[in-house]
């Protein structure tokens, strides 16, 4: 007897979102070098051109009465001001001018007080000490070198870094410096850039080869010693009140959180690899600077259904084109999301990605019952219907349609596109040559509207449907036939070539999976005893049941269009048997196929376990899947190669393939997907640019490892599916609910 799982209650989680803001907002220049948050939680940046300041969504300049002055710090004063150092020239702020400024004999570095409330000042080439209360200096000393940032605690416990000439402590009743230096110490490296203490009074120190954090007397702690440091080149650090950490680095954002590094690079988090600066405010939010313009982040409790309200309005509102396909919407400028400019894309599988996507309505109108989702539902199923009817050849699908009026019609490979009109002389042109992929998307569909949508009439017209496409296919010998007469590339469920052609040996099992199928749901929606005798023949004298003990044939994880289609086939094949004696079976071919695709950690193939077997599976695994997924859902450029962590499968270079990874990456730092894409890699659309990027480096280990595959670059939309179906699937078979 199964094991029925425990449902798993969720409660709410904070969603982190982030906002890019350049010159287009009102920045003088898109080289951020220094922010803070005032006492008001107000933004301000410095740039190589001046100082702004956040209001009402936009950066307004401020001024300090110099002209493009070039920001190197600024610092929050107790009392509401800002210090900001602009070349050698410290000015205090109070909000709406400046009230003191003074000059000093170069750059500045940082100002700080300490818990002492003894204000000390560091410029490239001195550091000052300012007691509380006194008018002038008591201390004046030389930096040995050039100082790049400053640290203070208590008792005078003052440390200053510096570029190239490494880490110095104040010390001495007479003052001086106590050097610290890379390979005399424990100090990673002389080129030190950021500095904090932390509440025992440990040092952190920020590097180009890391942090290390020293005991201040001779203990030393890095990376190679404690796995929740960073070994890249970070160049600025923060702590939050709950002790969360933030680095910068020259190739993202690290979030150091209960002894986990998380990673939010380029360009998803980021506009550009290179962060410089962060800064946190008290609600919160933060913001990290970077060379092209800065990130604002922000995070708000969310529960798993609420997200998934949000992203299937964001879908519906710019990815629903004409009739009612959901797909991809193209952008004319990168990241730019407008109804006013782009267009969706006519794909050559509008019917698979749309039923994926009606999938979804199905579950969560099963349910909400919410009318404005079966609305959508509604439209989606007519348009899969639309692709059936629009081709001229009974029960034939077309890949899809395209309209005289839509940006890409006319263009492609001509071949398989026909031209038509409608009843009412309307022009249009289908895409032939349909694949079994799209028979998978129709009657995943039209099976679930069915069961969880459908009134008589709707019930009567996927009947009709469901016939016209499997007749179709019995009548042709199991395949289909386009308009040339030859039968199409993959569509192909003949049992003799499935059994008996080496050549279909990777498609035996899963194409055996989709018409035992087909034939259930055609059976389950029609009562036509033809397709159960037909179910009876293919799954006992054809064995077919006995293919689908192991229909997934291992593949290093490269492939993954057939792993989709059959843990959407498979959900239906179990719903629709009822003898105990061959769901058995079958269940030996998923539960198969699920250990094989188990390291993918995909929420939907989790869940599709979990429902059908009643076995226990990762529900912790799907969850943060589901938790961890980003709100943007654009096609971002994406570089993640750099981190160290990652560990490399180089396999795939003896198929001419790139190298991929052991384990996929985390649902915010990789490229969004559907199923049937893959997870194993770790960049899309860098190729080239990490190396432009990075060409004055003299680390070679900052260009990208492998350069990864695809050519996002933030042109495009995606829709919302591999959230909302998980989630509603999840939801509907009471694997998960809201706590």
């Amino acid at each position: 007897m199964n094991v029925r799982n425990n449902v798993y209650r969720v409660g709410r989680f904070p969603q982190l979102t982030r906002k890019v803001y350049t010159k287009a907002d009102g920045l003088k220049s898109d080289l951020a070098t220094s922010l803070c948050f005032d006492k008001n939680n107000t933004l301000y940046v410095g740039t190589d051109k001046g100082l702004a300041r956040l209001e009402n969504d936009k950066f307004v300049p401020v001024d300090i009465g110099i002209k493009n002055p070039s920001i190197s710090m600024i610092y929050p004063a107790d009392n509401g001001e800002l210090f900001v150092g602009a070349g050698s020239t410290l000015l205090t702020y109070n909000g709406k001018k400046v009230t003191s400024s003074q000059s000093f004999s170069s750059n500045l570095v940082a100002v700080k007080k300490d818990e002492d409330n003894v204000t000390w000042i560091l410029t490239e080439s001195v550091l000052y000490r300012l007691p509380e209360g006194a008018k002038d200096f008591d201390l004046t000393i030389g930096v040995p070198g050039k100082g790049s940032c400053l640290a203070v605690f208590r008792n005078n416990k003052v440390y200053v870094g510096t570029e190239g000439n490494g880490f110095h402590a104040l010390a001495g009743k007479r003052w001086h410096w106590s050097e610290l230096m890379h390979g005399m110490t424990g100090l990673l490296s002389d080129t030190v850039t950021c500095v904090d203490i932390d509440p025992t009074g440990s040092i952190w120190i920020g590097t180009d080869k890391g942090i290390c954090v020293y005991d201040d007397n001779n203990y030393w702690l890095d990376h190679s010693k404690i796995s929740g440091l960073p070994s890249c080149h970070i160049t600025d650090m923060a702590t939050a009140e709950n002790g969360d950490r933030y680095f910068t680095t020259t190739t993202g954002l690290i979030h150091q959180h209960n002894g986990q590094l998380t990673y939010y690079g380029y360009k998803r988090w980021l506009p550009d690899m290179y962060a410089t600066a962060i800064a946190l405010s008290d609600s919160g939010d933060f913001c990290v600077a970077t060379k092209s313009g800065l990130s604002l982040f922000h995070t708000e409790m969310m529960s798993l259904e609420e997200k998934a309200i949000a992203l299937r309005k964001i879908t519906e509102k710019y990815n629903v084109r004409k009739d009612g396909y959901v797909l991809g919407r193209m952008l004319d400028n990168e990241g730019v999301v407008s109804l006013d400019e782009g267009f969706i894309e006519c794909s050559d599988n509008d019917g698979h990605w749309t039923g994926s996507y009606l999938g979804a309505l199905c579950y969560e109108y099963a349910c909400t019952k919410d009318d404005e989702v079966r609305a959508a539902a509604k439209r989606s199923l007519l348009a899969l219907i639309k692709l059936v009817d629009y081709t001229g050849i009974e029960g034939f699908p077309a890949r899809s349609i395209r309209y005289s009026d839509e940006r890409s019609y006319g263009t492609g490979n001509r071949e398989e596109w026909h031209f038509a009109k409608d009843k009412d002389g309307n022009e249009y042109e289908w895409l032939g040559e349909t694949s079994s992929d799209e028979i998978v998307g129709h009657f995943y569909a039209y099976a679930n509207y069915y069961d969880l949508v459908a009134d008589d009439e709707e019930k009567q017209l996927i009947r009709d449907t469901v016939r016209k496409i499997l007749d179709h296919i019995i009548e042709n010998d199991f395949r289909l036939v386009d308009t040339d007469g030859a039968p199409t590339t993959w569509a192909n469920w003949d049992p003799d070539s499935l059994n008996g052609d080496n050549k279909w040996i990777y498609e035996k099992g899963t194409n055996s999976l989709q018409i035992l199928t087909f034939l259930k749901v055609g059976y389950h929606v029609t009562d036509d005893e033809k397709y159960e005798k037909l179910f009876d023949y293919l799954a006992g004298e054809k064995h077919f049941a006995m293919n689908l003990m192991q229909y997934k044939i291992p593949d290093g994880h490269l492939l993954h269009i057939d792993d989709n289609h059959d843990f959407l086939m498979i959900t239906l094949l179990m719903r629709y048997t009822e003898s105990p004696r061959l769901r058995s079976i079958f269940s030996i071919g998923l539960t198969h196929h699920w250990f094989e695709e188990r390291i993918e950690r995909n929420a939907f193939y989790n869940f599709v376990y979990g429902a059908v077997t009643g076995e226990r599976f990762d529900v912790e695994n799907a969850v943060e899947e589901l938790v961890d997924h980003p709100m943007d859902l654009i096609l971002w450029t994406l570089y993640n190669s750099y981190q160290p962590e990652l560990e490399w499968n180089t396999d795939p270079i003896r198929l001419g393939m790139i190298p991929q990874l052991e384990h996929p990456l985390k649902s915010h730092e990789r490229r969004l997907t559907h199923n049937d894409a893959n997870r194993f890699i770790a960049d899309s659309g860098i190729k080239g640019h990490a190396e432009e990027l990075f060409k004055g480096s003299d680390d070679p280990t900052a260009f990208t490892m492998f350069p990864g595959t695809g050519d996002d670059k933030g042109m495009e939309l995606f829709p919302c599916s591999n959230f909302t179906h998980p989630y509603w699937f999840a939801r509907y078979h009471g694997l998960i609910e809201e706590a």
